[in-house]
């Protein structure tokens, strides 16, 4: 392992997909959570997935996460069954996610808090962490200078020593999407992650994720209400409405589509010519 977080990833088509998604439904007493669900995600790649309220979207997440299991379907993750490994198995096969709410640990210095997110890469144990020698004083050494970088690219590098509890919101947000990349997973799991920002916080997560998949690599799946954020930053778009896809592709295609411009602003402008996604949905906030 290196100090630096390095990695490249192409979108080429010859490249199998790290995520695939196949048919999949969640029901929970008879609600369709979500219906026959199926996409591919490239390895590198920013995938987006939008949809009002109550569409499915947090479902989808709590699958890939393994929070649920489905009734239906399947999910091929990095060559592997994902369904066959439990929650607490999620982070060492390669997926980290955030979560719209904030679950921090207010007290906790921001460079704590990264050091958090390497539990997955600890090998010295509880014996040899008391004796503090040799492998483990090695060991911390490089996870605190990951971590280091890690704030660097977030733009937190000065506040290592600063509690969390003691930073603006959109400073916690980038803190919590710096934890999950300790992880170094090759899958990130953006839940909201502009939710409940202003335009400049929002403009700062924008370039933060941008700089996650142009430094570092790693395969990106946001959910997000900000048809801004959404379609000036995916490389593809999926729309679910009442748990099933409506549409996926580029965001400008998904932004012209009929199906979708009618979930979204209503029925009278699901034919014909259709105005654009409106720039923010703060209508379907949680």
């Amino acid at each position: 392992m290196s100090d630096a977080p390095t990695g490249e990833h192409s979108l080429k088509a010859d490249i199998s997909p790290l995520l695939t998604v196949e048919g999949v439904s969640v029901h929970f007493a008879g609600v369709k959570a979500l219906t026959d669900v199926s996409f591919q995600v490239q390895p590198g790649e920013l995938f987006a997935v939008i949809g009002p309220n109550g569409a499915g979207k947090t479902s989808l997440f709590n699958v890939l996460s393994r929070v649920y299991q489905p009734v239906t379907g399947r999910v091929t993750f990095d060559e592997r069954d994902l369904l066959h490994f439990k929650t607490p198995q999620v982070a060492r096969v390669g997926i980290a996610r955030t979560f719209q709410n904030l679950g921090q640990f207010p007290t906790m210095m921001v460079l704590d808090y990264l050091l958090l997110g390497r539990h997955t890469r600890m090998r010295s144990g509880i014996v040899l962490g008391g004796i503090y020698l040799g492998l483990t004083r090695n060991e911390e050494k490089s996870n605190r200078a990951y971590c280091l970088h890690l704030l660097d690219l977030l733009g937190l590098q000065r506040l290592q020593n600063q509690p969390l509890g003691s930073l603006p919101y959109g400073l916690q947000k980038r803190a919590d999407i710096a934890r999950a990349l300790a992880l170094e997973p090759k899958l990130l799991l953006l839940d909201e992650p502009v939710a409940g920002m202003g335009l400049e916080e929002s403009e700062d997560i924008a370039a933060a994720i941008l700089d996650i998949k142009e430094q570092l690599g790693i395969t990106q799946i946001l959910v997000e209400h900000d048809m801004a954020l959404v379609m000036g930053i995916a490389d593809r778009v999926l729309v679910l409405d009442f748990g099933r896809i409506i549409a996926q592709g580029t965001p400008a295609g998904v932004q012209a589509n009929p199906d979708v411009i009618k979930a979204y602003l209503g029925e009278e402008f699901g034919s014909g010519t259709a105005p654009a996604l409106p720039i923010s949905t703060e209508e379907h906030h949680a």
